[in-house]
């Protein structure tokens, strides 16, 4: 039995550690591992995908950034009754929508229902005075009130003639119809049972507005749950179905993703590494040993992040599962390698140091990232490295390991020694293949990474498919393009937008805008409100001007009295104010458009533009240069929305990159100094250039842009892959390929280093290799990057070590 085994007598004999020595050393750590598990207490998870925005973002980033996390659109929950027939999903409608306006957790909650209707015209018909563009002490002259009064009276014969002829009494210069046709968006959804509707007509739609804001995702699951439990409880026919979209939908949703891909990733990646590990150590006590390194970075790392970053993002925490393929490395190395401690010391721990040097560089680069969540996934990867290091260094020495098989060592270091052999002499068409793979890099470089966050977004594609049909129908608001204004008090910031406006209104008129829209439409500005009032003459004024008005034409001045009782009350009623707005569909579109922030007030005011792309440009610059005209006092500034967005990743991405190549130079620096060879530097770096470029040219291919997570990938690749190339570089320089013998001194110690690669090499690839496998895409992006790339950084170090009979050759030229 002992003569097939590795005998390990060494371990406890020639050990340089004293007893006094491993108890310290396992006294720390478990000091350390039982603080950490206290921290845990206080950790917190995040799933809010802003870990992914940029921290130091400017004027218009920030606007941006701050819509994202907690402007309106991340507050708003869309929501469609399918089945049924009309009036089953009307009655639904209107009971949901009811059940939900007494509950506190909605700001509002609108679905075209007549009750709301009969708000908005009441609203509309009182303030129309104070609400009109067209109102102005011209149009109460005489000649003014002619020509409104006789525009109206062509106007009865139109479609509307009947609908107008009830108001015209009221209402003769026509100020309701005009501010109804101001503000219908054109987008506005179709109507049928008295609720809103898709076009089809076979669905009915709602729109709600959260309470909450969209950062707090407890809240926001407590409130989807509420808005289903209603509808189960209002719906009265099991035919009908509720579906549900909008950002808090996939914000829960992402949360529940994650969580639930991350607990079964982890479990299926974490059975299938024990198996194996069983299945070649044959010990249980090997076993649970190798992971002591493991579970102790993670801890350490998650506590490092949370510290650092007083929360910890989902994702990280899922990173667990890549980081138990990398860490997982340096047990294997130890336990497969080691026939005594002090031997693994002298021999091995100098190349695993040098990996984790060079591991922790690159890693190193996403610290100075402006991204919070590649922040969080540098520390945690840096902490968890060294401290897996650490422990395979000083504590797996104090615990009592068993010997590991010699058959297993033989069996598995011979396949590996063939397949060296064979990706030595394919080494020409493996530089041949990289070189094909960087060409094909370097000539799709435009179209390499993904632009802005639809490579983060962790919605299901059916679910984003289901949000954009919802949006569209229901006419939620589109803020693709718009200009924003911004002022230290809300009133000053809606008096900016109406100057602005003003600047905008001759490109209505060239066709470079096809609408504008503002939430000073239906709220005013006070000094808008107050000229439009002291327009409006008294009503013994009016009255006389009204016989001079309706001279020559088909209708009495006696017949407009309630049109003078209309314009007296609007003198003497007080100002319109969010309050007056409370209950309407414009509340809702207020809370949008109307953002109060840390520096003040602004006012988005989005804007239609023509559906030519080739007249894109020229819009845009239009628009920007009536906005430098316009007298602000702090500038007004057109934003698109995907444009901003594709700058703004753009910029960072290269900051990335950047910062990468920085990391990149310090690992070759950290090279020369440690191996103080250009060639044996080259021959390192080479296996890891090629599997990068390899697995890039591999996305290019597949047709999937890559993120920033894939970034980390690509960095994850260079770690991994330096542990490998150190190995053939440090310890397999004299080996003979193929040709292991019984005689040959060096064989066992060459088997088992070749052994504990491959087996490093699977655990590697299966922790992160089942990360391609998660649906939720930035988990995908690592995966899917690193399992191919381990793979290749293992062969392509093996196509680059030296064979024996060129160990040979230059042990010949330097005698």
């Amino acid at each position: 039995m002992h003569a097939d085994k590795c005998s390990r007598a060494g371990r406890s004999g020639t050990a340089p550690f004293a007893p006094v020595h491993r108890t310290i050393a396992v006294g720390l750590w478990l000091a350390l591992v039982a603080c950490c598990l206290l921290a845990l207490n206080s950790v917190r998870l995040s799933t809010d995908m802003s870990a992914f925005l940029p921290k130091n973002p400017d004027e218009q980033q920030r606007l941006l950034v701050d819509q994202i996390k907690d402007g309106a659109l991340s507050r708003m929950v869309l929501m469609g009754i399918e089945g049924g027939d009309s009036s089953l999903r009307a009655g639904a409608s209107e009971r949901l929508a009811a059940a939900l306006r007494d509950d506190a957790a909605f700001a509002s909650v609108i679905n075209g229902d007549a009750a709301s209707r009969e708000r908005d015209q009441t609203l509309l018909m009182q303030s129309r005075y104070l609400l009109s563009q067209q109102v102005s002490p011209e149009r109460f002259s005489p000649s003014g009130l002619h020509a409104a009064i006789r525009n109206s009276i062509n106007e009865l014969g139109g479609s509307a003639g009947l609908i107008l002829k009830s108001i015209f009494p009221r209402d003769p210069t026509g100020e309701l119809p005009a501010l109804i046709g101001r503000l219908t968006s054109g987008r506005a959804p179709a109507g049928h049972d008295g609720v809103w509707t898709s076009a089809s007509g076979d669905t009915a739609l709602l729109i709600a507005m959260t309470a909450a804001p969209g950062t707090d995702t407890d809240a926001q699951e407590s409130v989807l749950a509420r808005i289903r439990d209603t509808f189960e409880r209002e719906r009265h026919d099991a035919t009908l179905k509720l579906v549900v979209s909008g950002a808090p939908v996939f914000s829960v949703d992402a949360r529940q993703s994650i969580k639930s891909e991350v607990e079964r990733l982890s479990l299926v990646g974490g059975i299938s590494i024990l198996l194996i590990m069983f299945a070649f150590y044959r010990s249980i006590r090997n076993m649970l040993i190798g992971l002591v390194p493991v579970f102790t970075g993670i801890l350490v790392a998650v506590v490092a992040v949370f510290l650092g970053f007083e929360t910890v993002h989902a994702i990280t925490v899922g990173f667990g599962t890549t980081l138990l393929g990398e860490t997982l490395d340096y047990s294997i190395y130890y336990l497969v390698q080691s026939s005594g401690d002090a031997d693994w010391r002298r021999d091995y721990w100098p190349t695993v140091r040098l990996g984790v040097a060079t591991s922790v560089c690159g890693f190193a680069a996403l610290l100075f990232s402006s991204f919070p969540g590649l922040g969080q996934l540098g520390i945690y990867s840096i902490a968890g490295l060294l401290t897996a290091a650490a422990v395979t260094r000083f504590v797996l020495p104090s615990l009592p390991s068993q010997p590991v098989p010699a058959s297993s060592i033989r069996w598995l270091g011979h396949r590996m020694a063939q397949i060296c052999a064979l990706a030595q002499g394919l080494r020409w068409v493996v530089a041949a293949a990289a070189l094909v793979a960087v060409g094909v890099v370097a000539t799709h470089h435009d179209r390499l990474w993904a632009q802005g966050l639809s490579g983060l977004n962790p919605a299901p594609r059916d679910l984003q498919k289901l949000d954009e049909r919802l949006r569209l129908e229901a006419g939620a608001p589109n803020l693709a393009h718009m200009v924003v204004v911004s002022a230290p008090t809300a009133d000053a910031a809606l008096r900016a937008a109406e100057v602005t406006e003003a600047h905008l209104a001759p490109l209505l008129k060239n066709r470079n805008i096809e609408r504008i829209d503002s939430p000073a439409h239906f709220l005013p500005s006070s000094e808008t409100q107050t000229a439009r009032r002291s327009a409006l003459p008294d009503a013994s004024t009016l009255s006389a001007r009204l016989v001079e008005a309706t001279a020559g034409l088909p209708v009495k001045a006696a017949r407009l009295e309630p049109f003078i009782e209309d314009v007296e009350t609007a003198r003497s009623s007080g100002p319109i104010t969010t309050q007056t707005l409370h209950g309407t569909s414009f509340e809702f579109v207020l809370q949008t458009l109307l953002l109060q922030r840390e520096s003040g007030w602004s006012v988005l005011m989005p804007l239609s533009l023509p559906a030519d792309p080739s007249t894109a440009e020229k819009s845009r610059q239009a628009i920007e240069a009536a906005l430098m005209s316009a007298p602000l006092q702090q500038k007004a500034y057109f934003l698109d929305v995907d444009s901003q967005s594709t700058q703004m990743f753009g910029k960072y991405l290269k900051e990335a990159l950047a910062f990468s190549a920085a990391g990149i130079v310090g690992i070759v620096g950290i090279l020369f100094v440690s191996l103080r060879s250009p060639v044996r530097v080259l021959r390192v770096l080479m296996p890891l250039g090629a599997a990068v470029s390899l697995v890039m040219a591999g996305h290019v291919v597949a047709g999937t842009p890559m993120t920033l997570l894939h970034l980390v990938g690509l960095l994850l690749i260079v770690a991994v892959g330096s542990n490998y190339a150190l190995f053939f570089d440090q310890r397999f320089s004299a080996w003979a390929t193929g040709s292991e013998t019984a005689e040959s001194a060096e064989a066992p110690a060459r088997a088992a280093a070749l052994a504990s690669l491959a087996l490093a090499n699977v655990s590697t690839m299966i922790g992160f290799g089942i990360l391609a496998w998660s649906k939720v895409p930035v988990l995908h992006a690592i995966g899917s990057t690193v399992g191919p790339g381990a793979l290749l950084a293992l062969l392509l170090a093996m196509a680059w070590s030296r064979s024996d009979s060129e160990r040979m050759k230059e042990a010949g030229a330097l005698a």
